[in-house]
């Protein structure tokens, strides 16, 4: 008995760890970088325009960015799921305990393997969270490169048509490149 009384306590301080960890996760729901440069500020001193490479390189490092982002969003949803099937497994794990009989050894070893099961995703969910945390980081610290680097910057508008243009015509070369399936 004193074997399960621990495990229900590592349990419970897993439990305790991941709530508080979803508290101190940040949300990387924020809004995408803007497509276009805000309105100019203005300034005692006045920047030239980005050139036209300035601006490809920062359209580029923008799609870069949008990419990560998208990618920091699926690890946090799946993270999000795999905490809620933690959730879950603790509620029934609960409900279990409390209809327990005592003098049911099978139904105590079957709720102590069930037990180590939960543990076993609960050490999955905590292995995976300073991974999310690390991207989510290092997203922030990009963008945060980019907006200083690109976003109050003025640029020629026809600049950036011909480099859509450019990219539009990239990918329909590419897209006819591959051979049909």
């Amino acid at each position: 008995m004193h074997s399960t009384w621990s495990r229900h306590r590592r349990a419970m301080r897993l439990l305790i760890g991941l709530l508080a960890s979803a508290v101190v996760l940040p949300a990387y729901a924020a809004d995408p970088p803007p497509k276009t440069a805000p309105a100019k500020q203005q300034s005692k001193t006045k920047q030239k325009p980005m050139s036209r490479n300035e601006l490809r390189a920062c359209m580029d490092e923008q799609d870069r960015l949008q990419a990560m982002r998208e990618n920091v969003l699926k690890e946090q949803a799946s993270l999000d799921q795999q905490r809620a099937e933690v959730a879950r497994m603790d509620a029934e794990l609960e409900r279990k305990r409390a209809s327990l009989d005592p003098a049911d050894d099978a139904a105590k070893q079957a709720l102590v393997d069930e037990e180590g099961r939960r543990n076993v995703v609960g050490e999955a969910y905590n292995a995976r969270l300073p991974a999310l945390k690390e991207q989510g980081s290092t997203l922030d610290k990009e963008r945060q490169s980019w907006v200083e680097r690109c976003a109050n910057r003025d640029f020629d508008e026809m600049d950036e048509f011909a480099i859509k243009r450019e990219r539009q015509r990239a990918a329909k070369a590419a897209g006819m490149a591959t051979p049909a399936k």
